[in-house]
C-alpha cells in the first residue's frame, strides 16, 4: 500500500499521525534496498569487466602528440597516397566523428577527409582505440624513429605502467610496422622485467630491438610466445608457460608472479595481442594493456578474461 494512502487512512480512524519510529523504520528499509540495489548492481558491471577503477599508474605514461591539422595538410603531397582505403572507410570515420566531439572529431574528420594517405592499420586503429586517434592520425607524416633513450621511474615492489604508443617511442620501428602498432609483446616483457630486475635499460623500444634482432618477431604474424620463455631468460627473468585456474591465477600473483596473457579477439583485441595480469582483488583482475589506459581502469572477471585467453606464461626474477 503507498505510504500516501496509509497516511490518509490513519488520519481518518486515529486522529493522529503514524509514530516517527515507524517512519524511521520505512526510511531506514528504503536505505537499505537502496543499498541493496547499488551492491547489486556493482557486482552486475564487475562480472562485465566494467567497474572503473580510479587510476593507473600515470608517471611513466607520455602521450602528447603536436597534431596541427592546418599545417599537416600542407604538407600533403601526392607521393603520400597509398590508396588502400576508400569511402567506405572515410563514410566510417565521419560516423564516428558525429560520436564525439572536440579534437578527436576534428582528427577523424582530417583522416576521412584525407583517406588517401592512411593505410588500415591506422584507420582501424582510430576507430577501435580513441586514446590512439592521434598516434595514428600522424602515421603517415612520421619517419622511423632511431635509438631511444628514455627514462623510466621506478618504485621497489611495483610494476610500471607503460604504452607501446607513448609518443617517446610510438614511431619506433618494430617488425612491420611501428611500435605503437606492433609491439604489445615487447612492452609487455619490458613492464615485468623493470618491476623484478630493476634494471633501467630494459624499456620497450631496447626490448622490441633485441626481440626483433633474435628471431622473437615473426613476418606476417607478430611477436612470438617464445619472447616470454627462452626470450625472458635474456632478461634475468624465468618465464613459464602455465594453464591456471581463477584460484592459481591468484596465488601466483599474490605471490608476486607477473603474468602474461596471450589474447584472443574479444575485448582487448579484434585479432591477437598480449597483456599483463598484475594483481587479484576483491572486485576481480587488474591488467595492464600497453594498448589501452580505458581498459587498464577496470576490474575484469576471472569468467570473463579466461575464454579469451590463449596462453598464460608466469615470469620471476631468475
Amino acid at each position: 500500500m503507498r505510504r500516501g494512502k496509509y497516511d490518509d487512512y490513519y488520519d481518518e480512524v486515529y486522529g493522529r499521525k503514524p509514530p516517527r519510529k515507524r517512519r524511521r523504520r520505512r526510511g531506514r528499509g528504503f536505505l537499505l534496498l537502496l543499498v541493496a540495489v547499488l551492491v547489486l548492481a556493482g557486482l552486475y558491471m564487475v562480472r562485465r569487466g566494467g567497474l572503473r577503477v580510479l587510476s593507473v599508474p600515470e608517471e611513466n605514461i607520455e602521450t602528447e602528440f603536436d597534431v596541427d591539422l592546418d599545417a599537416l595538410a600542407a604538407r600533403i603531397t601526392p607521393e603520400m597516397a597509398v590508396n588502400t582505403l576508400g569511402t567506405a572507410e572515410a563514410a566510417e570515420l565521419r560516423s564516428a566523428a558525429e560520436e564525439t566531439r572536440g579534437e578527436r572529431a576534428r582528427m577523424l574528420e582530417f583522416m576521412a577527409d584525407n583517406i588517401g594517405i592512411y593505410s588500415e592499420e591506422a584507420y582501424k586503429t582510430a576507430i577501435i582505440t580513441p586514446e590512439k586517434t592521434a598516434f595514428a592520425l600522424l602515421t603517415p607524416f612520421m619517419s622511423e624513429q632511431g635509438d631511444v633513450s628514455v627514462n623510466i621511474e621506478l618504485t621497489p615492489g611495483e610494476i610500471p605502467y607503460l604504452l607501446q604508443y607513448d609518443s617517446r617511442w610510438a614511431y619506433h620501428g618494430y617488425g612491420s610496422s611501428y611500435m605503437g602498432y606492433t609491439a604489445c609483446g615487447p612492452t609487455c616483457l619490458s613492464m615485468a622485467a623493470l618491476a623484478l630486475t630493476g634494471n633501467p635499460a630494459y624499456t620497450p623500444p631496447f626490448v622490441a630491438d633485441w626481440a626483433e634482432a633474435n628471431g622473437h618477431y615473426v613476418p606476417g604474424a607478430g611477436t612470438a610466445w617464445t619472447l616470454f620463455t627462452t626470450g625472458a631468460a635474456a632478461f634475468g627473468l624465468n618465464g613459464t608457460a602455465i594453464s591456471a585456474g581463477e584460484e592459481d591465477l591468484t596465488a601466483r600473483l599474490e605471490r608476486g608472479e607477473i603474468i602474461v596473457a596471450s589474447m584472443l579477439p574479444g575485448d582487448f583485441t579484434t585479432s591477437g595481442h598480449f597483456i599483463l595480469i598484475v594483481k587479484s582483488e576483491a572486485l576481480g583482475f587488474r591488467v595492464y594493456d600497453p594498448n589501452s589506459m580505458a581498459l587498464s581502469r577496470q576490474y575484469w572477471t576471472y569468467d570473463t578474461l579466461a575464454p579469451q585467453i590463449a596462453q598464460l606464461w608466469s615470469l620471476t626474477a631468475a
